[in-house]
Parts: structure tokens; C-alpha cells; sequence
């Protein structure tokens, strides 16, 4: 082989070389942003998702104070109803009692 063959083949095997260090730099570098990227992503669904949770555990938290509101009036409403109708038999057995006595004493 002459000098000149022997120089281009070094010269392409050089080059080969630095096309292969080139290419594994390049995909160092794309698996760092990737890597990056992935994280950014991360974090980013965590706090949308925090955000969201905050978000319905307000609107529960805002649906359970109307219902319990709503039911402690509706207990309220029974037990007037209760009352007023204890209310009620409790004449009806006192003029039922009276009028036995009466009965009785006559």
C-alpha cells in the first residue's frame, strides 16, 4: 500500500472516530433533556394534580356543610312536629284524665 492510502485510510478512521464520539455526545445530551423533560413532567402533573384534589376536597368539604345544614334543619323541623304533637296527646291524656276524675268524684 502506498503512503497516501495509508494516510487517507487513517484520516477516515480518525474521522469515524470523531463521527462516533460526535453521536455518543449528541445522545448524552438527549437523554439529559429527556431526563429533564421527564422531571419538568413530573413535577408539573404533581402540582396539577395537588391543585385538583385541593380543588374537590373544597367542594366536598363545601357539599358536606349544605347537607349537614340541610339535615340538622330537617331534624329540626321532625322533632317541632314531635313536639307539637306530644304537645297535643299530652291534652287529649290530661282531659281524658280530668274527665275520668270527674267522673269519679260525682
Amino acid at each position: 500500500m502506498s503512503r497516501d492510502s495509508i494516510q487517507k485510510i487513517k484520516e477516515t478512521e480518525d474521522r469515524a472516530e470523531q463521527i462516533v464520539e460526535d453521536a455518543k455526545q449528541r445522545a448524552r445530551e438527549m437523554v439529559a433533556a429527556a431526563e429533564r423533560d421527564g422531571l419538568d413532567a413530573c413535577e408539573r402533573t404533581e402540582r396539577e394534580t395537588a391543585a385538583s384534589i385541593d380543588q374537590m376536597m373544597l367542594q366536598l368539604r363545601e357539599r358536606t356543610a349544605a347537607m349537614s345544614e340541610r339535615m340538622a334543619n330537617e331534624a329540626e323541623e321532625e322533632a317541632a312536629k314531635m313536639r307539637a304533637d306530644a304537645a297535643l296527646r299530652k291534652r287529649s291524656a290530661e282531659k281524658i284524665v280530668i274527665r275520668g276524675l270527674t267522673s269519679k268524684c260525682r
